[in-house]
């Protein structure tokens, strides 16, 4: 592999440091709210939930979406690199940009259940609710790298952030999470395992299809 695809990959982290940065920032403030009890509860949740969303919409648009309409990567392909390292730079760099901050933000989001006042039966929602995230950001990101225009990507933010509101819903209805979420310890039932499994399979495999068919495309640049 080219020696060019990491300091390509250490470019786009630079790039994206300040929303890194924010969003962990922002998302700690949520996670420290959750524990206080009524509203705040609430308003913490919904804060960390729109902390990563607009991470995605940012790392995707601006770090993707956006280099393609201004056709830097004449530029890039000008280098020793070919359209199969450039697209997996730029997918490794967007993962990390946003994988990080949602692995930091789990964890704690885990870390504060089990520590705090928080019943530790809602462990499991929360995961789920988590591993969606990822699954959305995954999904944006492979219309990222496919398409150029802004309908597409338009469309696709406009269902990723309805379809939180339908989600939510849906698995706080699931009988395995009504019956624990208010509970002292996490259950965590078949469903939502594979529910979870689920997220995380497909966005992996989602992304990793996006990669490879934007890699053959004849209009790369």
């Amino acid at each position: 592999m080219s020696l060019l695809v990491g300091p390509l990959v250490r470019k786009d982290l630079f790039l994206m440091r300040w929303a890194i940065a924010g969003t962990l920032a922002g998302g700690l403030v949520s996670l420290a709210l959750m524990p206080l009890g009524g509203i705040l509860t609430y308003v913490g949740g919904v804060s960390l939930i729109c902390a990563l969303v607009v991470l995605n919409i940012f790392v995707v648009l601006y770090g993707v979406a956006q280099e393609r309409r201004e056709k830097m990567l004449l530029f890039v392909l000008s280098l020793p690199v070919s359209p199969l390292q450039v697209t997996l730079s730029k997918a490794a760099a967007m993962a990390i940009a946003f994988g990080v901050p949602w692995l930091v933000l789990t964890g704690a989001t885990a870390a504060l259940i089990a520590a705090s006042a928080l019943p530790d039966g809602i462990l499991p929602f929360w995961i789920a609710v988590l591993a969606y995230l990822l699954l959305y950001f995954c999904a944006l990101l492979a219309v990222g790298l496919l398409r150029v225009s802004n309908g597409w990507q338009a469309a696709a933010i406009t269902v990723g952030n309805l379809s939180v509101n339908f989600v939510i819903p849906l698995l706080l209805a699931l009988p395995a999470v009504k019956a624990n979420h208010a509970g002292p310890s996490a259950v965590w039932t078949a469903d939502l395992v594979a529910i979870i499994g689920l997220e995380v399979l497909l966005g992996a495999v989602v992304l990793g299809l996006a990669v490879w068919r934007r890699a053959r495309q004849p209009d790369f640049v």
